[in-house]
């Protein structure tokens, strides 16, 4: 494989699971305004925020043999079309049922995220597996930072929810394109 198209492959690969731990940081951060906002009980806030470990579950699951069948470029096209239409239907939200289904997506986008770019690095670099996916995996820490101080400096200066979602299209779209 050339050289620069692994490096873009793995950079991507990175992206994708930064998105997907800033997608785990910035949420726990809406639901004291998701709660307030849409009069939430605290069962409905915990199916919302339960369905993104269960569809992420579901993803690996199901991915992972997927990834066999159609390959890991179709699992990733998969898992960024779920990202983009989970952060912008949690966007558009008007209630409990749009919060679930947007929830569920961004956890079935995370998981397939998970189910295509461990083996996609593993297969680039056979002889290093162990190196690349520590370096790989650092992302999801730093996704997890980034995303918690974006929104306490978000929260700070006084923006709303729905900002700080919309910020996440920008990794969203650098993994994407």
């Amino acid at each position: 494989m050339e050289k620069i198209k692994k490096q873009r492959l793995f950079n991507a690969s990175c992206m994708a699971l930064a998105v997907t731990a800033i997608a785990f940081g910035t949420r726990a951060g809406m639901i004291d305004p998701w709660r307030e906002e849409f009069k939430l009980s605290a069962e409905q806030v915990g199916w919302i925020t339960g369905t993104a470990f269960w569809g992420f579950t579901l993803a690996m699951v199901i991915g992972g043999p997927f990834v066999d069948i159609v390959g890991m470029k179709r699992v990733l096209y998969i898992a960024f079309a779920f990202h983009l239409a989970g952060i912008v239907l949690t966007i558009a939200a008007t209630g409990f049922r749009s919060l679930f289904i947007s929830t569920l997506f961004i956890g079935i986008a995370n998981g397939s995220v998970e189910a295509a770019t461990n083996p996609l690095v593993t297969a680039m670099y056979p002889k290093e597996k162990t190196k690349m996916l520590n370096k790989f995996h650092v992302w999801w820490p730093m996704g997890i930072i980034i995303g918690g101080l974006v929104v306490l400096a978000l929260q700070a200066l006084g923006f709303g929810w729905r900002l700080q979602m919309g910020l996440i299209l920008i990794p969203t779209a650098l993994y994407g394109f």
